[in-house]
């Protein structure tokens, strides 16, 4: 019997071996698929504000004068659909700091990376857009294409670029 403990030991590091690297590999695919379904989320809470909700800045810097509706506009059904809003802070990284003087902002696109946003920038520029990059707390890339003081311009800038940008949301600045 003891002629065949050498081919059994090397039979049981031979098993033992394979049993490992299944172990390995099953290890590395569960870290992938863990490390893939965790990427990029953002955790912020998001408010929602009906359109045509009356929010006006803190400090406008525009006046708004009373327009009278004409019966004919009244008779119009209200939209019925929500704007996605949220209210962060951020400081500017790209672009003019002109905008930072408004309340709201247009948000075209959000990225974890600032080239992904500097990307985006750089195409809406060449349309001849004035695109800014600023970035939140969280260091989420925020990429703005038109500020406002009211929340109404803002609203309207979303409905003329949604065929484009269909998750184009406000930004309020705390």
């Amino acid at each position: 019997m003891d002629i065949f403990r050498p081919i059994a030991k090397k039979y049981n590091n031979h098993i033992n071996k394979k049993n490992m690297n299944k172990t390995i590999r099953l290890s590395l695919g569960l870290a992938i698929v863990l490390l893939t379904m965790s990427a990029c989320k953002t955790k912020q809470k998001i408010a929602e504000i009906p359109a045509g909700a009356n929010i006006q800045a803190t400090t406008p810097k525009t006046v708004v004068t009373p327009q009278t509706i004409s019966p004919q506009e009244s008779t119009q059904p209200a939209s019925t659909e929500n704007e996605v809003t949220r209210n962060e802070n951020f400081s500017l990284v790209d672009g003019g700091s002109e905008a930072l003087n408004y309340k709201y902002h247009v948000v075209v696109g959000s990225f974890t990376k600032q080239t992904n946003a500097k990307g985006l920038q750089n195409t809406l520029v060449s349309e001849g857009n004035k695109a800014i990059i600023v970035v939140n707390e969280k260091g989420m890339y925020r990429v703005l294409i038109a500020s406002f003081n009211d929340y109404k311009q803002a609203h309207a800038r979303i409905k003329e670029i949604s065929n484009r940008f269909a998750d184009a949301w406000v930004l309020v600045k705390k």
